[in-house]
């Protein structure tokens, strides 16, 4: 199973404001075709209840949506509903139409945290940075960093290691983190 991430965050790791909004500060046109494109290619797109809400489902995209709002496994046309702590991994993903063997993880910070460490662990965790944004009081892409923890500690210390690193604009690189046994 690949399990892909993409996360967007500022020079302080943040991927929301305050509000848990993501700012236009944190959209960039290159940034955007290279998620895109990750999405594309993965069968199905894991989110949470708020990100699914907030973003309209343009391209008909499968979509499995971590939510503690359902007791178990609800579906919805291209939509399953799922309460990872009431029913596993591979059940929800039975729910879906045709065999599921790539999926792209779009977030929010509780979605990137499920599958950082664990039996379902990321095969590669694209995160790009636009340089020049800071997000005082934001939401971290990770819970470890609202404890003052970096992105990169918490990849390295979950066990992954980066590749180099890639431009993609004139203020955005991406970094993949791999798990060190690739």
């Amino acid at each position: 199973m690949r399990i892909e991430a993409y996360a967007v965050i500022g020079d302080d790791d943040r991927i929301a404001d305050a509000a848990g909004v993501m700012p236009d500060a944190l959209k960039n046109d290159a940034e955007w075709a290279f998620f895109q494109k990750g999405l594309d290619a993965a069968d199905i797109t894991v989110l949470g209840r708020r990100s699914h809400d907030a973003t309209p489902n343009h391209k008909q995209r499968q979509r499995l949506v971590l939510t503690r709002s359902v007791p178990g496994i609800e579906r919805h046309g291209k939509v399953v509903f799922w309460n990872p702590d009431g029913v596993a991994l591979d059940i929800a993903l039975s729910h879906f139409d045709g065999a599921v063997s790539h999926m792209a993880v779009a977030g929010g910070r509780d979605i990137f945290d499920y599958f950082l460490t664990g039996p379902y662990r990321y095969t590669a965790f694209h995160l790009s940075r636009i340089a020049g944004v800071t997000l005082p009081g934001g939401v971290g892409v990770f819970t470890d960093v609202e404890a003052g923890r970096t992105a990169e500690q918490v990849l390295t210390s979950s066990g992954y290691r980066p590749l180099p690193k890639r431009v993609l604009d004139e203020d955005v690189e991406v970094v993949s983190w791999v798990p060190d046994s690739m």
